[in-house]
């Protein structure tokens, strides 16, 4: 399968610099409901429940 790209491509410094550009990184709400969907689906067995739990929360927290 091909790769097309409407774009260009930046290499060496040039990428170096827009890694550490801040970004937009905020998840939307729809966004969201995909994460704690796809959490909600999976099985959890000791401690992982806790770590679902403390994520859910904070996903659940950033919606409102």
């Amino acid at each position: 399968m091909a790769l097309i790209t409407n774009g260009d491509f930046k290499t060496g410094k040039e990428a170096f610099e827009n890694l550490n550009k801040p970004n937009n990184s905020k998840l939307s709400s729809t966004e969201i409901d995909f994460v704690l969907t796809k959490l909600r689906q999976a099985n959890y067995k000791g401690v992982e429940f806790e770590m679902f739990y403390t994520v859910f929360k904070k996903l659940t927290d950033m919606k409102k």
